[in-house]
């Protein structure tokens, strides 16, 4: 799977997307007066599926956190809060086609908490399907491994290649992704239409974005 991530010139902000540990944030108020704004990386499973032979422009998705984190505003993100989003368009797939499906994450609902608007842009999109299609099992606190052998698998590479199972990349899919696009990102699916599930699971940047700030 490819992902264009594209570069932020002339912004009035910019965000960068950066995973960071929870107790390695840099101080907000300092990358703010920086112009600078330092996006959170969440990992998120889907719980609602949205598929392109069905789905509708303006249809709602969301996905859980599998763990915790701290957002760059000082917000505490728990396990078990929700992302949520929305269709922005949809082409499905028609004769073996491709499918393609545009996105935008924009809420985020804290565990034991409020609901609050953010940024979100989507880096990486990955299943727990076997290479045969079947389900394999895991349980819904699943998440990506940071271990080297699991890099390869987000990057593209077959368990085969890798070596070991876990999350890996969806055959024939393709993110394009930008931090400065309005949305958070397209999905691409050859011959075929997207399809995210409780298979699925995506990672997502995420920022708080201060009142009167625009990105662009």
């Amino acid at each position: 799977m490819m992902t264009k991530h594209g570069a932020a010139r002339g912004a009035l902000l910019t965000i960068l997307a950066t995973c960071i540990p929870a107790n390695v944030l840099s101080a907000y108020a300092q990358n703010e007066q920086a112009g600078t704004i330092q996006m959170t990386t969440v990992i998120a499973n889907i719980d609602k599926t949205i598929d392109a032979k069905k789905a509708k422009a303006d249809d709602s998705f969301s996905a859980k956190t599998v763990a915790g984190t701290t957002l760059n505003d000082g917000t505490v993100v728990p396990a078990g809060s929700v992302l949520e989003g929305h269709v922005d368009s949809v082409t499905p797939s028609e004769h073996k086609s491709d499918s393609k499906m545009v996105l935008t994450i924009d809420k985020l609902q804290v565990k034991g908490g409020k609901e609050i608007p953010v940024k979100a842009t989507i880096i990486n999109v990955a299943t727990f399907e076997t290479e045969m299609g079947g389900s394999s099992g895991q349980s819904q606190d699943r998440a990506f491994d940071t271990s080297a052998r699991d890099t390869g698998r987000m990057n593209g590479t077959s368990d085969a290649q890798s070596g070991s199972s876990g999350p890996h990349a969806v055959p024939g899919l393709t993110l394009t992704s930008s931090v400065t696009d309005p949305n958070s990102g397209t999905l691409t699916q050859a011959k075929g239409n997207v399809h995210l599930s409780n298979e699925n699971q995506i990672q997502v940047s995420v920022a708080v974005i201060p009142p009167g700030v625009k990105v662009q």
